[in-house]
């Protein structure tokens, strides 16, 4: 009996405290640790309630118009691209589409025609609340499909280089929407334009 008091009281007591913690809304401190010369370049931020770090990564996934330049012609253009910081330098790789036609690869035209580039870069980045302006330039790994006469095309793989300057208006801090001025410059399929890209980043730390 005298142990069923003890465990009862003992329970009550961390309902007690646990009532209390939800009354005063306060949340466990978090640990601190030694910050780097890196972390105290690109500080944690607070907006509204919600903590951010500045200096993040993001992904960018972005489709629009552009003019081909060896054949004179528009052409659709999308892009998937990840963007990573390393220290204080930041770098990019992805992977860029361009073709005549506006479906991608649902429309299958005789002969095909179109651009793959994968590629990688680095870059310059500022950001703020509400903006985020990057630029990158780097070489491609450019594979293009150019036609040779009405019912044949020819595959031809070269190296090449992409540079893009993006602009992008944060409506949350780690999501927003922007657009990008891009060229992909190659021996044979040479593309210039600009597309809408949507902008994902992992900024966000913890609420406050």
């Amino acid at each position: 009996m005298k142990r069923l008091l003890i465990v009862v009281s003992f329970l009550m007591l961390v309902l007690l405290a646990s009532s209390l913690y939800s009354q005063d809304g306060q949340k466990p401190v978090r640990s601190t640790v030694p910050l780097s010369k890196w972390d105290k370049m690109f500080p944690e931020v607070k907006y509204g309630k919600n903590i951010y770090r500045k200096g993040s990564n993001w992904f960018t996934v972005g489709y629009g118009p552009g003019y081909h330049i060896n054949s004179e012609v528009l052409n659709f253009n999308s892009q998937l691209a990840f963007h990573w910081r390393y220290k204080a330098m930041y770098f990019n790789a992805g992977w860029h589409h361009s073709s005549p036609e506006p479906k991608l690869f649902l429309a299958r035209p005789r002969p095909m025609e179109q651009l793959n580039d994968v590629f990688g870069g680095a870059g310059l980045r500022f950001e703020g609340r509400w903006y985020n302006f990057a630029f990158f330039i780097g070489p491609s790994l450019a594979m293009s499909w150019v036609p040779e006469s009405p019912v044949l095309t020819k595959i031809h793989y070269q190296l090449g280089a992409i540079t893009e300057v993006q602009m992008t208006f944060k409506y949350f801090y780690d999501l927003g929407i922007g657009t990008s001025i891009y060229g992909s410059f190659n021996k044979r399929y040479q593309v210039v334009g600009a597309r809408l890209h949507f902008y994902f980043s992992n900024a966000f730390v913890t609420e406050y």
